[in-house]
């Protein structure tokens, strides 16, 4: 099949042909290159989401990359998901919905050895029992493949650069297992939407650890995850879509590990601080995980108190005192008040955003 070199549009007018001839030509000007016989850098193919996947299949070279972008072109209602598989072996080797933006699918492999890959495009919607689908654009680049170049980044380091678009700049990290890892990204002009991504090790092109767009302050990215293993990470920094611009990227210090008791004793009148982490909805299939957040229990001294007539007690969660504008909390903190019986936890009284300020909660009662 032969493709279209690209799609160009040519105005013209009397008065800037006129204008042309008559401008003396530049020594330093380029060479006129002739497209006839030329290859385009980007193959461009349209096509359509229905009730099945489209499927394509194509062969990359030793030592090359596939750049694979899908967009829905004007006015289509698609959200193209697109899932790149080793047709050999069935691995798959990439899979992605948003990242290009504007729903459009973007990813990237590379191959050591020539092989057939098979790109499957298909649509979110059918993820969620819905049928519409739509017509895309799909663009292939390929290219030689070369090792990108790493900068290494320390715990409490910071780094300073820029980004063009769709050109990533990547940082490596050597942590321990169990170890939080906290990234910030932030925008030094307004060109640039911070995008933060983390891969296992030092094969940018492999799953995505995980990723961020907005999670900090405006548009900045904020990553958080609990490395799984000892070992290296990489960091990649870029602009989400197609922006581009100047960043600066910060590595939080190591934090001391705090290990709590399954039942915390609080007194009347203590202050405690503490961290919780986000349960993990993305794999369960019946019952969800378990509760996540840390448990306390009114100390031998504050039960005393209360049965001695001081029963009215009020229970404030709220946000660090204290909080790191680069790394700031991203607690709401949700309070339960209940009692332990013989058939489990029995719970009183709940309060999300009762507290004073913001997302602070409270818990006022008189036992």
């Amino acid at each position: 099949m032969k493709l279209p070199l690209g799609k160009a549009a040519l105005l013209a007018t009397a008065a800037f042909t006129v204008a042309a001839m008559l401008a003396p030509i530049s020594a330093s000007a380029q060479e006129v290159r002739n497209l006839d016989n030329a290859r385009s850098d980007v193959q461009i193919f349209d096509g359509t989401v229905g009730t099945e996947p489209v499927r394509y299949r194509v062969t990359m070279e030793r030592g090359s990359f596939l750049q694979v972008d899908v967009r829905p072109t004007e006015g289509s209602l698609l959200d193209p998901v697109l899932t790149i598989t080793d047709v050999r072996t069935g691995e798959v080797l990439a899979e992605d919905d948003d990242s290009g933006g504007n729903l459009a699918s973007s990813a990237r492999v590379r191959s050591d050895v020539r092989r057939q890959v098979e790109l499957s495009i298909t649509s979110f919607a059918f993820y969620s029992g819905e049928e519409s689908g739509g017509p895309f654009e799909l663009q292939l680049r390929r290219g030689e493949f070369t090792v990108p170049r790493t900068e290494p980044i320390a715990f409490g380091g910071s780094a300073s650069g820029r980004v063009s678009t769709g050109v990533p700049r990547y940082y490596t990290v050597t942590g321990a297992a169990g170890q939080l890892l906290e990234v910030a990204l932030l925008a030094q002009d307004d060109s640039i939407d911070p995008l933060l991504s983390l891969y296992d090790g030092t094969n940018v092109e492999g799953e995505v650890l995980a990723s961020d767009d907005d999670g900090g302050e405006g548009l900045n990215s904020l990553l958080r995850f609990v490395l799984p293993k000892a070992g290296t990470y990489t960091i990649a920094v870029g602009g989400y879509g197609d922006s581009s611009g100047s960043y600066t990227l910060h590595v939080a210090a190591p934090h001391a590990r705090v290990e709590q008791a399954a039942l915390t004793p609080l007194g009347l009148g203590a202050a405690m601080s503490g961290y919780v982490s986000a349960p993990d909805y993305s794999d369960y299939s019946e019952a969800p995980p378990e509760f996540a957040g840390n448990v306390y229990q009114l100390s031998a001294s504050a039960i005393s108190a209360i049965r001695a007539g001081a029963g009215e007690v009020t229970v404030d969660m709220t946000h660090p005192l204290v909080d790191d504008s680069t790394f700031p909390s991203g607690v709401d903190p949700y309070l339960e008040l209940g009692f332990e019986t013989p058939l489990g936890f029995a719970s009183m009284m709940t309060n999300d955003d009762g507290g004073e300020e913001g997302l602070n909660s409270r818990i006022a009662v008189d036992l």
